[in-house]
C-alpha cells in the first residue's frame, strides 16, 4: 500500500495514475475498458470515493477523485487493480503483474492545479493523436461531466465548474464587476440589500459574462451556497 505524505491531510482531491507493466497495453479491446469502468464506478461507490474526471487509454488510466479518507482511496485502487488484473490474466491466458506498481497519486492543493489536472486528463487522447478534440474520445467522462455534472457533489458544481475554466480569470472578473456597477451607478452594498437587483446582478455576471458563482460570491462577500440558491431560484 502506498505511503502518503503528511501534507495529504490538507486536501481531498487527488490525481491518480495507473500504468501497464512495461508500459504495455492492458486494455486490448473496448470490452476491457468497459469492464474496468464498471468496476471503477461500482467500487468507488462502495469505498465512498467520488470520481470527478477520468480517461482510460490503452496502456494507462487517469482519474481525478475526491475523498476525505486516503485509506478508502487506497482500498478502492487496490481492489480495482486486483479485480481487473484477475480479469485480464484469465481472459488472455497469462500470468504475472498487469499494472506497473499499484498506482501513483498526487494531491491537488489549489484551484488552478485542479483545473490544470482536468485539462491534462481530458487532453491525453488528443496529445496521443487519437482524436482532435477531447469531447470526441469515448472512454472519458468529458461529455457527461460538462453536460449533466453527474459525478460532482451538488455543492461543488460551480466551485469546481470545468466549463468556467477559461473565462474565470481573476482580473477579468473584477474588471467586469466594476464596469457593471459603474454602468448602473450602483455599489455592492446597495445591490446586496435589494433581492431583485441582487438576482439580476448575479444572473448577468453568470450568464452574460461567464463568471463563476464562486467568484461572484467572493466579490459579494456572500456564501457560495447563498449565491447558488439566488441564481437558480
Amino acid at each position: 500500500m502506498p505511503r502518503f505524505p503528511r501534507t495529504y491531510i490538507k486536501t481531498i482531491f487527488f490525481h491518480i495514475i495507473t500504468q501497464g507493466i512495461n508500459k504495455s497495453y492492458i486494455f486490448e479491446r473496448s470490452e476491457d475498458i468497459k469492464f474496468y469502468l464498471r468496476m471503477m464506478k461500482k467500487l468507488s461507490k462502495e469505498q465512498e470515493v467520488k470520481i470527478l474526471a477520468y480517461c482510460v487509454m490503452n496502456n494507462h488510466t487517469h482519474m481525478l477523485v475526491k475523498t476525505n479518507q486516503t485509506e478508502k482511496m487506497s482500498k478502492f485502487m487496490q481492489r480495482l487493480n486486483t479485480t481487473y488484473g484477475i480479469y485480464y490474466n484469465q481472459k488472455y491466458n497469462r500470468v504475472g503483474y498487469v499494472f506497473r506498481n499499484r498506482y501513483k497519486s498526487e494531491g491537488i492543493y489549489n484551484e488552478k492545479h485542479l483545473y490544470n489536472c482536468v485539462r491534462y486528463i481530458y487532453n491525453n487522447p488528443v496529445k496521443a493523436g487519437i482524436c482532435s478534440q477531447a469531447k470526441e474520445y469515448q472512454y472519458s467522462n468529458y461529455k457527461e461531466l460538462n453536460s449533466k455534472y453527474k459525478e460532482i457533489n451538488e455543492n461543488l458544481i460551480d466551485e469546481y465548474s470545468f466549463i468556467d475554466i477559461e473565462d474565470d480569470n481573476l482580473r477579468k472578473s473584477e474588471n467586469v464587476i466594476k464596469e457593471i456597477l459603474r454602468k448602473y451607478n450602483k455599489n455592492l452594498d446597495d445591490i446586496r440589500k435589494n433581492k431583485k437587483e441582487l438576482k439580476e446582478f448575479i444572473t448577468i455576471l453568470k450568464k452574460k459574462e461567464g463568471i463563476s458563482l464562486r467568484k461572484i460570491a467572493d466579490e459579494l462577500k456572500l456564501s457560495r451556497e447563498s449565491v447558488r440558491r439566488i441564481y437558480i431560484k
